[in-house]
């Protein structure tokens, strides 16, 4: 039983880390049914395809408890005709953490980009209903996300984007939960410009989990190019604030 249980718990890991975490989005037709041009902008930064990217990233995940605690450093590549391939860096901690939740991951958004890069969780008004709030800060908008139907994949949240329509940071829950075994999953991603493109630096899940208390799962972003450019390595906090 016991078994059983931890198998259960590795799986959820990788239900919580895939959910609405996918690097690009689908293709802009659903934006059209967005009538605020700035709506439609935020869109077209979240959702760009085509992109040539490679980048080195460091996953973390495990329970508050310290069990099933693991981590891997992988350098990946993005092309335009979207074939996605890693290599593992480095890696520690539990086997199947890293098999169960970060192979998966890694899998998942190869699988996706193979189809042509379409998310069923992207950014567009096919997906989500977007209203603007008020804004305590300086030079930023920030957009009320209602998902359009219950769907583990969608976040009800908030995004924040500053004056130009670029992505800053999204924070919010998956509309429905990704199993029985999981009583919510907060998301919270973050997001930086590299070669005027508008990605992701971080991305964390907390979720609380029956039977086994809180658990948690990060992917952080370094970009060494973009577009054929050369990033030059930077700060989370430069990143954050482009």
């Amino acid at each position: 039983m016991r078994r059983t249980h931890r198998r259960r718990s590795i799986a959820t890991y990788a239900v919580v880390a895939l959910g609405g975490l996918t690097l690009v989005g689908a293709s802009l037709g659903a934006e059209e049914s967005a009538r605020d041009p700035f709506i439609q902008h935020v869109v077209a930064q979240t959702t760009r395809s085509g992109l040539a990217i490679r980048a080195i990233r460091e996953m973390r995940a495990g329970t508050a408890s310290g069990k099933h605690q693991g981590w891997m450093t992988v350098q990946t590549s993005v092309t335009p005709a979207g074939t996605f391939s890693w290599n593992v860096v480095s890696e520690g901690g539990s086997n199947r953490t890293r098999e169960k939740v970060f192979h998966a991951v890694l899998d998942t958004e190869a699988a996706s980009l193979r189809a042509g890069g379409r998310d069923a969780a992207a950014l567009t008004p096919e997906n989500y209903e977007f209203s603007r709030l008020p804004s305590s800060r300086p030079g930023h908008v920030q957009l009320q996300l209602k998902p359009r139907r219950v769907d583990s994949t969608l976040i009800d949240g908030v995004l924040t984007v500053n004056s130009d329509g670029y992505p800053v940071l999204l924070e919010g829950t998956l509309a429905k939960s990704p199993s029985f075994w999981v009583k919510s999953v907060r998301v919270v991603k973050r997001y930086g410009r590299f070669a005027g493109v508008a990605l992701p630096t971080l991305v964390e899940s907390h979720a609380d989990l029956k039977m086994f208390g809180k658990s948690s799962f990060s992917m952080r972003y370094e970009y060494q190019e973009v577009n054929g450019r050369v990033i030059a390595p930077r700060s989370l906090t430069a990143e954050l604030n482009p």
